[in-house]
Parts: C-alpha cells; sequence; structure tokens
C-alpha cells in the first residue's frame, strides 16, 4: 500500500511534526525489545519516553505525551497491553490521550479489542516510515470532540465496552466445539454496618481489580451492575473454577478485612452454549449464596447437600450488599438508551431520584448487546441515537428476543412528529413523549407503562 502524501492528510496552514515549536512526546510500551521503533520515531519528531505495561499509567498521567503507541508483539503480553489501553481510557487524567495499536500480526482478536475500546490508530509495526509519520501526523490533527469533552459520559461508556468484549470472548469460546469455560456472578459482602453502601461499593471496585489482575487476562471481569460483576474463567470447567474463585475470593478476603465474595457459577458446555443461560444460571447460584443457602462459590442443586462450605469467611450468613445498594422493594429496573451526554445526565438523574434501578447504554448497538442477557422492567429510548436511531433499535430488539417478549418500551421522539409516533408504536413502543421533554409528563407515562414505582 503507498502512503498518503503529507498534503493529502493536513491543511497548509497547520503545523507539521516538522515546524511544531515544541517537541512533541510520544509514550512507547512495548515489552520486548522495539525493533527500531524508538528510533523511528524519534526521526519523525517525537521525543520518545519507553515504559512497560505496568508503569505506563502512572508515566502517562505524569509527562503528558502526545500519543501513546501501545507495541503488541508476543501473545502474552496481549492482555496486559490492552487493559493498560483501559486504564488509560478510563482514568480522568488519560482518558483524552490518543492511543495506537500497533500490531506485529493482524488478528480479529485484536482488531476487536482496538474497536471496542475506541483506538485512535490500528496499525502494523513494520509500516513504513513515511506511513508512520503521516497516520501520527494526522491522529495529532484529528477532532474527537465529543469524547474527548465528555469525561464522564467516556468513563460510563468504557465501562459496558468492558462489558461487551466480555460477552464476545465467552460467546466466541462457548461456540467452538470442545471448549470449555466458566461464568461468575460476583458480590461483595461487608460486615457490619454500611448505612450508605460506600464499603460495599469500595470493595466491589478493590474486586474487580483484585480478579482482573489475577485472572491475568482482558477478558477476565466486568461490572454487571451497580453491585455485581461479570467474571470469565477462559478454559475451566465447573470443578476448576470453583478451585479457582474459592483460592482468590480467600486471598481476597484476607486483603479486604471485614469484607468477602458472594459467587455464583456457570460453566460450559456443562449449563449449555448460550450466553444468556450461562447468566441466567449464574444468577441463580449467586442467589443461593446470597441467601445462605449455598457456599458461596456456587454448586449445581444436585451436588448442593453435598458440597462442602469452601468460604467460611463469605458464605456465613452476611448482608451481600447494603440497604442503600438494594432496589427499593418493587422498583423497577430500567435501561436508558440515550446517546446525548447532557440528555443522559439529567434523565439518569430524574429516574435514580424517582425510585428507578437504572442502566444505562449509550447508543442502539451498545443496548442490543446488553439486552442479550439483561431483561429490565422498561426501556426508556431516545430517538435520536448513534449509529441506528430509537425506532430501528426497537424493530432489531423484536427480531432479537421474539414478538411480545422485548421489555416495554417508551421513547424520545421529536416534537410534533405524528409519523415518528406511528413508526415507534409500530417498532413495539409502548408510550411516547416529545422533547423538549417535561418531567412530570415523562415520570407519569413510565408509571402507566410500567407501573408504579
Amino acid at each position: 500500500m503507498s502512503a498518503p502524501r503529507m498534503s493529502e492528510l493536513i491543511s497548509p496552514e497547520a503545523p507539521t511534526l516538522d515546524n511544531a515549536a515544541a517537541t512533541l512526546r510520544a509514550l512507547l510500551v512495548c515489552e520486548e525489545a522495539d525493533d527500531g521503533l524508538t528510533a523511528r520515531l524519534s526521526s519523525a519528531g517525537f521525543e520518545v519516553v519507553a515504559a512497560a505495561a505496568g508503569e505506563a499509567a502512572a508515566l502517562a498521567a505524569e509527562v503528558s505525551p502526545a500519543v501513546v503507541l501501545l507495541a503488541f508483539g508476543r501473545r502474552e503480553d496481549e492482555g496486559r497491553l490492552i487493559a493498560l489501553a483501559r486504564r488509560l481510557r478510563s482514568s480522568a487524567e488519560t482518558f483524552g490521550l490518543p492511543v495506537v495499536f500497533l500490531y506485529r500480526t493482524d488478528e480479529r482478536t485484536l482488531r476487536s479489542a482496538a474497536r471496542h475500546l475506541g483506538v485512535d490508530d490500528y496499525f502494523s509495526l513494520e509500516a513504513p516510515q513515511e506511513e508512520l509519520r503521516a497516520r501520527l501526523s494526522s491522529l495529532l490533527w484529528r477532532v474527537e470532540a465529543g469524547r474527548r469533552s465528555a469525561p464522564a459520559a467516556a468513563d460510563q461508556r468504557s465501562e459496558i465496552d468492558n462489558f461487551i468484549f466480555l460477552l464476545d470472548a465467552v460467546a466466541d469460546d462457548a461456540r467452538r466445539e470442545g471448549a470449555r469455560g466458566s461464568v461468575a456472578l460476583v458480590e461483595a459482602a461487608v460486615t457490619g454496618a454500611d448505612p450508605d453502601g460506600r464499603r460495599a461499593s469500595r470493595a466491589l471496585a478493590s474486586a474487580h481489580a483484585f480478579l482482573k489482575l489475577n485472572l491475568r487476562r482482558v477478558d477476565a471481569a466486568a461490572f454487571y451492575g451497580p453491585a455485581t460483576l461479570l467474571v470469565y474463567l477462559h478454559g475451566q470447567g465447573p470443578s476448576r473454577a470453583r478451585e479457582t474463585l474459592s483460592r482468590l475470593a480467600e486471598e481476597f478476603t484476607r486483603e479486604q478485612r471485614g469484607g468477602g465474595l458472594l459467587v455464583g457459577v456457570s460453566s460450559f458446555p456443562d449449563d449449555g452454549a448460550e450466553v444468556e443461560a450461562l447468566v441466567e444460571r449464574a444468577e441463580v447460584e449467586l442467589a443461593r449464596a446470597r441467601d445462605g443457602l449455598a457456599p458461596a462459590v456456587g454448586r449445581t442443586a444436585a451436588t448442593a447437600s453435598t458440597s462442602p462450605a469452601v468460604l467460611s469467611p463469605v458464605s456465613r450468613p452476611a448482608p451481600a450488599q447494603s440497604e442503600a445498594q438494594r432496589p427499593r422493594a418493587g422498583s423497577l429496573r430500567l435501561m436508558l438508551i440515550v446517546s446525548d451526554a447532557a440528555r443522559m445526565a439529567q434523565i439518569n438523574l430524574l429516574m435514580r431520584s424517582a425510585g428507578y434501578e437504572v442502566r444505562a447504554a449509550f447508543d442502539g448497538h451498545h443496548a442490543l448487546n446488553l439486552l442479550r442477557i439483561d431483561r429490565p422492567d422498561l426501556l426508556l429510548v431516545d430517538y435520536e441515537l448513534h449509529g441506528m436511531d430509537g425506532v430501528e433499535m426497537l424493530r432489531r430488539l423484536g427480531k432479537q428476543t421474539g414478538a411480545g417478549r422485548a421489555p416495554r418500551a417508551l421513547v424520545l421522539l421529536p416534537g410534533g412528529r405524528e409519523d415518528l409516533r406511528r413508526e415507534a408504536v409500530e417498532a413495539g413502543a409502548r408510550a411516547v413523549v416529545g422533547l423538549p421533554l417535561d418531567p412530570v409528563e415523562l415520570l407519569d407515562k413510565l408509571r402507566a407503562v410500567g407501573g408504579a414505582v
């Protein structure tokens, strides 16, 4: 492939790497010899700061590079580099840094990770010097105002991306003949009073970092809900998965002091190969652990009466969640599907203050993926979504779930659009609310569609 001409990529008035007033700094993260990449970047006008994956996040916040380049070589280093990219995206100090994946071998899983993480460019480590220079020059002038200007939305989107990436990994493995794996739902339990839920929230965040570190896979753990993690144990059948989680939970309990983990496990092919069914089974096992009817690491009903309790510090009767974390009695679970960050923040606050348990999705594709395993009571869908509009999302959801099985939905529409109202109702919406938004009207229609909170 011939390299693009610089004049095709950069306006004549814009500064280039050659005439920049100050030297640009590049953070190069490479777990092995860089094969001359440092020299090539220096020739392109960069001051290069090299780092291993373990120190790069802190260094990125400290040195404020113009771009972060992650050089993928050995397969065993892949998880650490992808985990670093996620950390950069989720940190308030580094979420806006341009991130580039440089691959030695172009693989589908790496491309998928790059897409889900929203990296800024993806190209070969062996790209010609001219192409390397042109790509980086173009990148530094590319405007990504939406992501750069909304750190809160970027953090929420990162959590959803991590969750979907994990689901994709489970689904891909479960489809392969002879493959094994286990899915677990994990809650952080704390002992003693926790009136505002802060201790349990901190314990869950600690458990997330602990499990990702010790399972050593980028698709090891993701946030499943406000008080639950979804964990994937690649290649581990039910017995081995429970042993692994027992050991890790005991270690976490020793470190955490005053808390521990409650776990429900399902496995493929033992419990089927569909992600939705696997998560449902894990939910059943987690409920048993939570209610003290089974040890903290879940078991099948057939073995529940004979398997020993392996996590006695956690499986003793204790609150799995604080009262502040539990949905209020009779509350409804609502998925909020809105792309506009300001509107998302406004409606999310309104829904939570009204007593709904809210999960957010930022576009139709995210929502459809989440709805493969999640079953909220209600959907609140904005018509103006990225990628596909809200009516099209409802049409696809109807095909995905089957006739009459989709959650009840209310759609936000531009005011005065009778044509869109008809389309929304035909696609499955139970009600519509016009914009600009009237909070009283919205809450009244939600109650009419789904019942009072």
